[in-house]
C-alpha cells in the first residue's frame, strides 16, 4: 500500500506547468509512492532511479522527456546535483534533499505536505526584500536576544550569494522545500579554508543542528553520536567566538551546551576546517517547524521573518557538514533595522488586585 501521495496539481513551484509531471523515485521505494490526477498536466509519469543509476544517468535517457516538470524523492539515496547541460533547456527539476542525514518516512510525508503549501512567490519576495536591504549595506549586526552574543558581518566582501527562493524557470533546479539564501566565501562547492566570511565577534547558537554525511555510508554509528551531542542545541545555548570568520572559542551558556562544546572541540582537534564558517544562511520558509532527528530539510526553516544559520565544513572534503541554527539571532542592518530573526518579546503584564482575597 502506497504511504505516499504526490499531487502534481499543488506544486507551485513549477509555474505555467509543462505538458508532463514527472516523479522520480529510487526503484526500491517505488510502491510507497502514489501520484495524484492532474488537470494541469496533460499527463503525469513516475519513473525510477535503479541502485547503481546516478539522477545524472536518468536525465541522460529518454525516459525523462525533455521538457517535464520533475520532482526527485529517493528517501535513501543521496544525489549530486546534474549539471546545467544535462537539466537540458527546457526541464524543471525540484529535489528533496535525502540521504546525506538518515530520513524516516514520518519526515517525507511532513515535507511534502511542506512542499505542497510553499508559495514560491512569497518566498521570492521574502529573498528579494532581504537582498535588497543587504545591497545598501556594508555590514550587518547579529545579536541573540538574551544578550549572550553579538557580532558583525561584512557584507560587501567578495562572497558568493545563493539563493533558493521562487518559482523554477526552464533549465532550473531547486532544493525543494524551497526557502533559503545564504552567502559562501567562494565557489559553493569549493571548499577553500584560506577564503573566509567577514564575520567578527559571538554568535549564539540554539536550535536544530544538522550533521551531513554526504555519500558515505561507513560513518553512519559515527554520524549519529556527533548528532545526538549536538541535538541538545534545540534548548540550549552554546556561543561561538569568531575572528575572521573562523571560530577561536566556544563555551555554553547552560549546562546541557557542554556536551555540544566538547563536540565541537573534538571536531575541532580532529580537523582545523571545521573552525571555518563556510556559509551564511537565511531560512525563510515560514510553513514548517524544525522536525526531530538529524534533517537535512530542516535547513530552510524560517519562521516568521527567517532564520539565520551557519554552515561548517563540505562533504567529501570534510567528513561531515554541519548546519547550526540561531533561532534567537536578530539580522539587523547599520540603522538598527531588522532584517531577519525574531521580534523582540513583549513584556507582559497583568493587574494586579486592589484586596488580598
Amino acid at each position: 500500500m502506497a504511504q505516499f501521495l504526490v499531487r502534481p496539481d499543488l506544486h507551485r513551484e513549477f509555474t505555467g506547468p509543462h505538458s508532463t509531471f514527472c516523479l522520480l523515485t529510487q526503484a526500491d521505494r517505488a510502491t510507497g509512492f502514489t501520484l495524484a490526477p492532474s488537470s494541469r498536466y496533460g499527463s503525469v509519469v513516475h519513473r525510477t532511479l535503479e541502485a547503481d543509476e546516478s539522477l545524472q544517468d536518468a536525465l541522460g535517457d529518454q525516459r525523462i522527456p525533455a521538457d517535464a516538470d520533475v520532482f526527485v524523492v529517493c528517501p535513501d539515496r543521496f544525489l549530486v546535483s546534474p549539471e546545467p547541460a544535462l537539466v537540458g533547456a527546457q526541464r524543471r527539476i525540484a529535489v528533496m534533499p535525502c540521504g546525506s542525514t538518515p530520513v524516516t518516512d514520518a519526515q517525507v510525508a511532513y515535507f511534502l505536505s511542506v512542499v505542497e503549501q510553499t508559495d514560491p512567490a512569497d518566498l521570492e519576495t521574502r529573498a528579494d526584500t532581504l537582498f535588497e536591504a543587504l545591497g545598501e549595506a556594508d555590514h550587518v549586526t547579529l545579536a541573540d536576544l538574551a544578550g549572550h552574543a553579538s557580532a558583525r558581518f561584512v557584507i560587501s566582501g567578495d562572497y558568493e550569494w545563493n539563493q533558493q527562493a521562487g518559482a523554477l524557470a526552464a533549465g532550473e533546479q531547486q532544493i525543494a522545500p524551497a526557502g533559503e539564501a545564504s552567502a559562501v566565501p567562494t565557489d559553493l562547492y569549493r571548499f577553500d579554508t584560506s577564503r573566509r566570511l567577514g564575520l567578527d565577534g559571538q554568535i549564539a547558537l540554539r536550535g536544530a543542528p544538522i550533521v551531513h554525511r554526504g555519500d558515505d555510508p561507513a560513518v553512519l554509528a559515527e554520524q549519529a553520536r556527533l548528532f545526538d551531542d549536538l541535538d541538545v542545541l534545540r534548548t540550549a545555548t552554546v556561543v561561538l567566538h569568531l575572528a575572521d570568520g573562523m571560530v577561536t572559542d566556544c563555551h555554553a551558556v547552560d549546562a546541557a551546551g557542554k556536551r555540544a562544546v566538547d563536540a565541537l572541540a573534538e571536531l575541532f582537534a580532529a580537523d582545523e576546517a571545521y573552525r571555518v564558517v563556510w556559509e551564511f544562511g537565511i531560512g525563510l520558509n515560514p510553513v514548517f517547524e524544525q522536525q526531530p532527528g538529524n534533517c537535512g530539510m530542516n535547513e530552510m526553516y524560517g519562521a516568521a521573518d527567517g532564520i539565520v544559520h551557519l554552515g561548517f565544513g563540505l562533504t567529501p572534503t570534510t567528513r561531515y557538514a554541519l548546519t547550526f541554527t540561531c533561532a534567537d539571532t536578530v539580522l539587523s542592518d547599520p540603522a538598527g533595522t531588522r532584517l531577519a530573526g525574531p521580534a523582540p518579546r513583549r513584556m507582559r503584564r497583568r493587574r494586579t488586585p486592589t484586596c488580598g482575597c
